[in-house]
């Protein structure tokens, strides 16, 4: 895992203890799972693309089934702006406005993170509530839902959950 994106796999857990409840053990991290790999019409990942593990590294595709309040599902394209601290705006308009308000403080999320001042990085971190509102559509930042790419968070996976499995070497 990239080191800069700790602080933001950490507020994935916060998110899903509020969401789902505590972990079943301390320090226990999530476990990343597809929902809806590329569109509701591609749920299943494409061993065949690239991306999944570095090239020729052997994995496994888990296909499981789980309790859906055992499952935080989130838009994965907007994850990114969690991963990044970037501010997710609800229109163009809005970002613009916040980006100008920071530059008139002096301030960036673009070159500190996180920011110091408690009032502006608490609006970046409550604007990335978004990620989780999955019929949110906006034509610069989110598709709509059957066009999502949606990644699913759970505390563990248990083998009763799984249904099927393939082994395969990344591209």
């Amino acid at each position: 895992m990239e080191e800069s994106w700790v602080s933001a796999y950490r507020w994935m857990a916060d998110q899903m203890k509020k969401r789902l409840g505590p972990p079943p053990y301390a320090d226990c991290f999530p476990v990343w799972a597809w929902y809806q790999w590329e569109s509701a019409k591609r749920k299943r990942p494409d061993l065949r693309a690239g991306g999944h593990l570095s090239k020729n590294e052997r994995g496994v595709r888990i296909d499981f089934e789980c309790h859906e309040n055992a499952a935080l599902l989130s838009d994965f394209e907007l994850w990114h702006y969690v991963l990044n601290y970037w501010y997710l705006p609800e229109s163009e308009a809005y970002g613009e406005a916040f980006e100008a308000e920071l530059e008139r403080e002096g301030l960036s999320f673009f070159k500190t993170k996180p920011l110091l001042h408690p009032e502006y990085h608490e609006k970046i971190v409550r604007s990335w509530d978004k990620i989780f509102a999955l019929d949110w559509t906006e034509p610069d930042f989110a598709s709509p839902r059957d066009q999502k790419s949606i990644q699913s968070t759970v505390w563990q996976l248990k083998i009763d959950q799984v249904r099927s499995y393939k082994h395969f070497k990344s591209r």
